[in-house]
């Protein structure tokens, strides 16, 4: 893995999670790092459908958790998840960028997923604070009325 520090991005930011950890996330205020170095956002709606595509939605692909241990993807439910649209307050912390290292002689088509993975999410070295009263978007009826044209093909 290879960071990058990047410039804060500026204006709404998207993050998704699952339904139960909801109550938590708004009580607080802020984002958590989840054992995690970084917590992740995206700056679209659409990247942040993408990003799910690329993991959460990959049902029994692999991918290595927090802790280092190689896991698979269960299921995905859409229902289970949700998507905060928020508005980060300022705060002093490290904004990074994860570049997805490849190794030698993988095929185009592969470095260009793991390029397109590491240019949609920004990371925030700490927890994120944001303004209260997010807007909490249900992932189900966005995938329902997904935009022409979005590759949001998955295995259920």
């Amino acid at each position: 893995m290879a960071y990058e520090r990047i410039e804060a991005p500026k204006g709404i930011l998207y993050h998704y999670t699952t339904k139960d950890r909801l109550e938590a996330i708004l009580k607080d205020g802020r984002i958590r790092r989840f054992k995690d170095r970084e917590c992740w956002f995206c700056t679209s709606l659409a990247d942040i459908l993408r990003l799910m595509e690329m993991t959460v939605m990959k049902e029994g692909h692999p991918y290595v958790d927090t802790r280092g241990f190689l896991q698979r993807y269960s299921a995905f439910v859409p229902d289970d998840y949700i998507i905060l649209k928020l508005e980060q307050r300022h705060q002093n912390g490290e904004w990074v960028r994860w570049n997805q290292e490849m190794p030698r002689g993988c095929s185009a088509e592969l470095l260009a997923q793991a390029e397109e993975f590491s240019a949609l999410k920004k990371g925030f070295r700490g927890d994120l604070k944001f303004y209260q009263n997010p807007q909490v978007l249900a992932v189900a009826p966005l995938l329902e009325e997904q935009t022409p044209g979005m590759d949001m093909t998955m295995q259920l």
